[in-house]
C-alpha cells in the first residue's frame, strides 16, 4: 500500500501541484501556493492551479498562513458532498441522486463529477456529451457539473479536494455501492488524502425490475436504444428536457453505440450483457465461463470508481486486477468493462494516452506474489 500512496502522491500527484513546481510555488496548505516572496497568488480548484485575482489574494494574504505563534493555519474549507459516476446517459433516476447529493451539503458545496469513460457499449456518450446533457437534464444542479480529463478516478478527485482544503467529504452513491466506497475511500485516508472525515452515503436503492422512477436506469435506456424503442427510452429521461431534445439525446447515444438503423440489435450487433450486464446476468456469466471476455492479460476499468487494470486471476463471478502501481484490486464482473488499448482512437486518460498508461500495466514477476498475498493487499 505504501507504494500506490507514492504512486498517487508522487508520480500521479495533482496536476496543480506539477504547474506549481513549474512555476517555483510552495503548497502552503488548504489548496494555496505561494511565491518565493510567501504572497499566496495561486489555490488548487479541481486539481487544476487557478491564479488569484489581485481582490482574492489579497484576502488570502489576510486571513494568513502562518499565526503570531509561527503555526500553520488550521481552518478549513469545511465539508463538501460529491458524486462520481457514469450517467450514461443521464436519467430520471440521476436526478434523484444530484437531489440527495445537495442535500447532503451542509456546508452548501457540492459537486457531480463525471466518469471519462467511453465505449460504444456501456459508456457510448462522451464525457463532453454526458455533461451537455446533464446540464439541460437538471437545470437546477448545472453549475455543480464537472467533467475534467484529469479526475478519472475517484481517488483523483479525493486528492484535488484534499489540496482544495476540504475537512469532511461525503460520497453519495447508490445503496449498493456503498461498501466499496467506504472501503475504497477510507482506505486510503492518512495516506494519499488526509480529511477529519470522509463517508459514502446512500442515494437510496432502485428496483431494476421495477416500472417507475425507482426501476428505470442508464441500462434500460441503452437497451431501449439498441432496440429502437425510444418510447421506452422516452420514459428515462428528465422531466425539463422538451420533446425534441428528448429524441435528439436518443439518436445521440445510438449514434454512440454505432446503431444507425432499427433491428440492429436484434440483427446480433449486440448481446444484451455487453450493454447492460445488470439486465442479463446470465448472458454475462456464460460468456465468462465460455471465456469469451474478460480474460487473464485483459485491460479493464471498473465503471464505478474508475480504475484501470490488467486482470491476473479469474475468480468464479470477479476478477483480480492490478494498476501500474502493482496494487491489487477484485471487481463484481458486472462493474468492469474491457479497454481496447489498440485502437489509435483509444480516449485518452489526462495528458497521457491510454496505450502509454497500459505500458505500466505489466504484472511481471508480481503476478507471483498474488496468492500470498491477496488476503492482506485486496481492495475490494
Amino acid at each position: 500500500m505504501k507504494k500506490f500512496s507514492a504512486f498517487l502522491s508522487e508520480a500521479e500527484r495533482s496536476w496543480a501541484s506539477k504547474e506549481a513546481e513549474k512555476l517555483s510555488l510552495s503548497h502552503v496548505g488548504y489548496g494555496k501556493y505561494a511565491n518565493p516572496s510567501g504572497q499566496v497568488t495561486h489555490m488548487s480548484k479541481d486539481g487544476k492551479l487557478v491564479k488569484l485575482d489581485a481582490k482574492t489574494a489579497a484576502a488570502q494574504q489576510i486571513s494568513g498562513v502562518e499565526d503570531e505563534g509561527g503555526d500553520q493555519d488550521k481552518s478549513s474549507q469545511g465539508s463538501i458532498s460529491i458524486t462520481f459516476g457514469r450517467f450514461n446517459p443521464p436519467t430520471v433516476g440521476h436526478e434523484k441522486l444530484l437531489g440527495r447529493v445537495s442535500r447532503e451539503a451542509t456546508d452548501g458545496d457540492y459537486r457531480v463529477y463525471v466518469s471519462q469513460s467511453e465505449d460504444p457499449q456501456k459508456n457510448p456518450l462522451s464525457p463532453n456529451e454526458k455533461v451537455e446533457w446533464m446540464k439541460k437534464s437538471y437545470p437546477e444542479h448545472k453549475d455543480n457539473i464537472i467533467s475534467n480529463p484529469d479526475m478519472r478516478t475517484i481517488f483523483d478527485v479525493l486528492i484535488a479536494l484534499n489540496e482544495e482544503g476540504y475537512g469532511e467529504v461525503k460520497i453519495v452513491v447508490g445503496g449498493d455501492r456503498v461498501s466499496e466506497f467506504n472501503s475504497l475511500a477510507q482506505k486510503y485516508n492518512g495516506q494519499i488524502y488526509e480529511f477529519e472525515n470522509i463517508l459514502a452515503v446512500s442515494a437510496g436503492d432502485r428496483d431494476p425490475d421495477g416500472d417507475g422512477l425507482e426501476g428505470m436506469s442508464a441500462s434500460k435506456m441503452r437497451q431501449a436504444a439498441a432496440d429502437d424503442d425510444f418510447k421506452t427510452f422516452e420514459k428515462g429521461t428528465a422531466a425539463a428536457l422538451g420533446q425534441k431534445e428528448k429524441l435528439r439525446m436518443y439518436k445521440s447515444v445510438r449514434s454512440a453505440m454505432q446503431l444507425e438503423s432499427a433491428g440492429d440489435f436484434n440483427d446480433a450487433s449486440y448481446n444484451l450483457f455487453e450493454i447492460a450486464p445488470k439486465l442479463d446476468p446470465q448472458g454475462l456469466r456464460e460468456a465468462y465461463i465460455n471465456k469469451q471476455i474478460f480474460n487473464v492479460g485483459t485491460i479493464v476499468e471498473n465503471v464505478n470508481t474508475g480504475v484501470l487494470g490488467k486482470i491476473v486471476s479469474r475468480g468464479s463471478n470477479y476478477l483480480i486486477y492490478i494498476d501500474e502501481n502493482d496494487t491489487i484490486f477484485r471487481g463484481w464482473l458486472k462493474d468492469l468493462v474491457e479497454v481496447d488499448y489498440s485502437d489509435p482512437s483509444s480516449r485518452e486518460f489526462g495528458t497521457d494516452s491510454l496505450a502509454t498508461y497500459v505500458k505500466k500495466l505489466t504484472p511481471g514477476e508480481f503476478v507471483k506474489k498474488i496468492n500470498k498475498n491477496k488476503k492482506s493487499t485486496l481492495v475490494q
